[in-house]
């Protein structure tokens, strides 16, 4: 008995010298991958600083001809957008632990910038990066390629004809991104967005909306829905085709105002709206922190009575919504409009327009519109908590209680009886053309937002035809519209007004980029010429007296 119980203690004391060891080893090793994950973020940190912008030490050395480096750039504001992310501390957000990657030789923040840079600059296919991104020599060597691996790539596999890398290793790469890992960053950069005070003048105005994004059949993880639209016929009669569309859509949280994308979401283009709508609030409120998310305006795909009562009564957000025509709540705010107002219940109010002939040669009022306000109707049973509406069929069931907007007339024209348009909203009602106001704000997240990025941003050219390279393409291209705007307003431009296109067509492309050292300038073609003691007979960009004051010259004789 007493060998036995030797035996027992030595066995259990040599388990737990093995459980020690084990720990130790354990603990060795994850100490081990945090020194190299943060030599790796350092690495990465100071591959992308190692340029700065420095014009007086440039130009000095541009004068006694020490050159690196000269190369043209029709996107000299670039240089200063990239200052911008690094004033938000960006690069940080786009170390991802990279769960697709099995090896990683380019560093996987310089391939998402590389991607952002080719959406910045308009590049619709990747058949065209070669060309038109990796050729950019300056602005690569900006975000962290060194000479060398703009010439020679980082490996010696294939055959590179043009950049650090071929075309489909940067689409591979977008291939192997999680939907986690986007959504983080996407948040992340909100967040930060919040904390530099690039909120600060906001109106807590936010428009919620979704986009189709249509593909072919043949992309991995599409969806697909049937929608039914209207033809006319060679005959002149009126038809309905049934139609199978294919792909994805996006939805966006999507301040009006300051147009920043503040929580998104890609999923399958048959998925309803409403099943996303408190998961998007929910993250929307977690990035801008409590209190500034207090208006919201949704499409009527996203009414539904139990998903507005948490928005009011859980997060203290009001919101306005179109009605559906067959609803009962639609069929009592229109009856109601047409009694007298008594400016408790029943508000009216008018706006004057301007008065203009239209092409069919009829006197009509642009911009005159009639509206009414209902107040406290009760007839929406769905408008409660989750339970709510499972007593509207009993005779003591009580609604609670909403307000309506409808629309008498518009542009000069009377509404037809019974065909009103209805908005539904949580606001006070007794200045109804106040919210008949707000609700037009929702028509910027389809014109400043979706169309802009289709049209501007090529959000619909994918790189791969997988659901991965469509959901890391979307939410790169959001990313980089959303940072644009962001810097236009730091800046104090206003490119968010007229878009990135815009932007790209007032760029001149005399800008010149000198690099020397570790320092890097961007100069007028007529600088260059002045510094390096050759002054043009005609000037149209610099004055050279100017040009010599500011870089410390002597003066012309």
């Amino acid at each position: 008995m007493v060998k036995s119980s030797r035996s027992a203690g030595k066995r259990g004391a040599v388990a737990a010298q093995r459980r020690e060891r084990r720990r130790q080893v354990l603990a060795q090793r994850a100490s081990k991958r945090g020194r190299q994950r943060q030599r790796r973020k350092n690495h990465q940190y100071h591959a992308f600083l190692h340029l700065k912008r420095n014009q007086q030490e440039v130009a000095r050395r541009l004068s006694a001809g020490h050159v690196d480096l000269v190369t043209l750039t029709d996107w000299g504001f670039v240089a200063s957008f990239l200052a911008f992310l690094d004033q938000l501390a960006y690069r940080v957000l786009l170390d991802l632990d990279g769960q697709g990657f099995v090896r990683v030789m380019i560093p996987l923040v310089r391939l998402l910038l590389t991607y952002q840079l080719k959406i910045l600059l308009g590049i619709p296919s990747m058949n065209l990066v070669p060309t038109k991104l990796f050729r950019e020599i300056a602005l690569l060597e900006l975000i962290g390629y060194t000479t060398t691996q703009i010439r020679s790539g980082f490996s010696h596999r294939g055959n590179l004809a043009c950049g650090p890398m071929h075309k489909n290793t940067l689409a591979d790469a977008l291939d192997k991104l999680t939907a986690e890992e986007l959504e983080r960053v996407l948040n992340g950069t909100a967040k930060r967005l919040v904390a530099h005070g690039l909120f600060a003048k906001s109106k807590g105005c936010f428009a919620l909306d979704a986009s189709d994004l249509p593909t072919p059949p043949t992309y991995s993880g599409r969806g697909m829905v049937t929608k039914t639209h209207q033809k006319l016929t060679k005959d002149k009669q009126i038809v309905e085709i049934e139609e199978h569309v294919f792909g994805f859509q996006v939805f966006v949280v999507y301040e009006v105002h300051l147009r920043l994308i503040v929580a998104a979401k890609v999923v399958p283009i048959q998925e309803r709206e409403t099943r996303h709508t408190l998961d998007l609030v929910r993250q929307a409120i977690r990035n801008l922190g409590p209190g500034l998310l207090r208006i919201l305006l949704v499409d009527r795909g996203f009414l539904d009575g139990a998903d507005l009562w948490s928005l009011k009564h859980s997060w203290g957000i009001d919101f306005v919504v179109p009605s559906k025509a067959p609803m009962h709540v639609t069929r009592d705010a229109q009856a109601l409009a047409r009694q007298d107002a008594d400016g408790e219940s029943i508000f009216r109010a008018s706006r004057e327009g301007v008065r203009k002939r239209g092409q069919d040669a009829q006197d009509r009022r642009e911009g005159q519109v009639t509206v009414a306000g209902i107040a406290d109707l009760t007839s929406f049973d769905p408008y409660g908590a989750a339970d709510h509406a499972q007593g509207a069929n009993r005779k003591d069931f009580v609604g609670n209680p909403l307000n309506a907007l409808v629309v008498l007339s518009w542009q000069g024209e009377a509404s037809p009886l019974g065909e009103e348009k209805v908005f539904l909203t949580s606001l006070p009602i007794s200045a109804p053309l106040v919210i008949l106001d707000l609700y037009d704000l929702r028509s910027l997240i389809e014109n400043t937002a979706f169309r802009e990025l289709k049209q501007g941003w090529c959000l619909e050219n994918y790189p791969k035809k997988t659901e991965e390279a469509v959901r890391a393409h979307v939410f790169l291209s959001l990313l980089t519209f959303t940072l644009a705007n962001a810097f236009a307003t730091k800046r104090g431009q206003t490119l968010a007004h007229h878009g990135i296109r815009r932007q790209r067509a007032e760029q001149q492309s005399n800008k010149v980029i000198i690099i020397t050292g570790d320092s890097y300038a961007i100069f007028e073609i007529e600088e260059v010429f002045i510094l390096l003691g050759i002054i043009p007979t005609r000037c149209f960009q610099v004055d050279p007296a100017q040009v010599r004051k500011r870089y410390g010259l002597s003066s012309l004789a």
